[in-house]
């Protein structure tokens, strides 16, 4: 379902000031606002995103008109140009995987995954390869070295094998910690969230996973309805802060609310799990008190 925000809440959810706003509108022409009855401005969630993606390269040191101009033409490739966390470069598997990329190598890709969900435990699986070799993936794509089809065969493949290593884990013991972990609505990108609670319910958390673009009121009813010890959302792109903005400062009230992903921190309030999911999932295990 398509929202539309007032000036006031699109500043709110993008944290561009209202002026700063409407002169963006003006002088760039990066959104155009639909009017109310009353001629009030009335702000889409694409010119909401677009408005995100505008904030963050200004703030990544592009001038405004070059900013914009970007955004206009394509806002999501605007924003693949923002610098991400760095990531390691030396594991051979890295290239090997663009190459599965390249040639559609269905075996060789199936084998290179079962070696690796073999010879590591989870924590290093995820945080030293899985989401690095994502990375990795995506920029050579951006490169033009591989195709967006190679992309999403080798990344399908991928999200095939995490959902089944989370299926095949063992259920959580009875009156143990549960977390809910999930995107906010319009939000696809899962692998990270997914490796997040692969390796919680390893640990022994009851782990309810609710996968991407969930609705607000999906959220509120689920967390109210589980009533988990907390929360656990993504900000994989920049496009994603809006939606994420209204689930934390909705589900606050209601249990604790974390977040992952390459922007977490433009998101003020709850806690920011930093970059190395693995390793964020084990500690709030730990900190939960679970058996695993």
């Amino acid at each position: 379902m398509e929202h539309v925000y007032t000036v006031g809440r699109a500043a709110e959810l993008t944290g561009v000031p209202s002026g700063t706003l409407r002169k963006w509108e003006q002088r760039y022409g990066v959104v155009a606002p639909h009017r109310s009855p009353g001629n009030y401005r009335l702000y889409d969630d694409e010119a909401v995103r677009r408005l995100s993606v505008m904030r963050s390269l200004v703030e990544a040191g592009w001038s405004a008109q070059e900013a914009a101009r970007h955004v206009v033409h394509d806002a999501a490739a605007a924003e693949s140009a923002l610098p991400r966390p760095e990531v390691p470069s030396s594991d051979p598997r890295f290239a090997a995987l663009v190459e599965c990329a390249r040639s559609f190598d269905g075996p060789r890709l199936e084998r290179l995954l079962a070696q690796a969900f073999a010879d590591a435990d989870l924590v290093s699986l995820v945080d030293d390869w899985f989401l690095p070799s994502m990375v990795h993936l995506g920029n050579a794509w951006q490169r033009g070295e591989i195709t967006v089809a190679g992309e999403h065969f080798v990344t399908a493949a991928m999200h095939r094998r995490l959902a089944h290593a989370f299926q095949s884990l063992p259920p959580a013991r009875d009156g143990g910690p549960r977390v809910v972990v999930g995107l906010a609505r319009g939000s696809r990108h899962e692998l990270g969230v997914l490796s997040f609670a692969v390796v919680l319910r390893s640990r022994g958390v009851a782990v309810t996973y609710l996968g991407g673009d969930l609705p607000l009121e999906a959220w509120v009813g689920t967390v109210s309805l589980v009533a988990p010890e907390a929360a656990v959302l993504s900000v994989p792109t920049v496009e994603d802060l809006p939606a994420v903005r209204e689930v934390t400062e909705a589900l606050a009230p209601l249990t604790a609310v974390l977040l992952g992903g390459a922007h977490q921190a433009q998101v003020e309030g709850p806690e920011h799990l930093g970059h190395r999911a693995g390793a964020a999932a084990a500690a709030l295990a730990r900190q939960l008190g679970a058996v695993g």
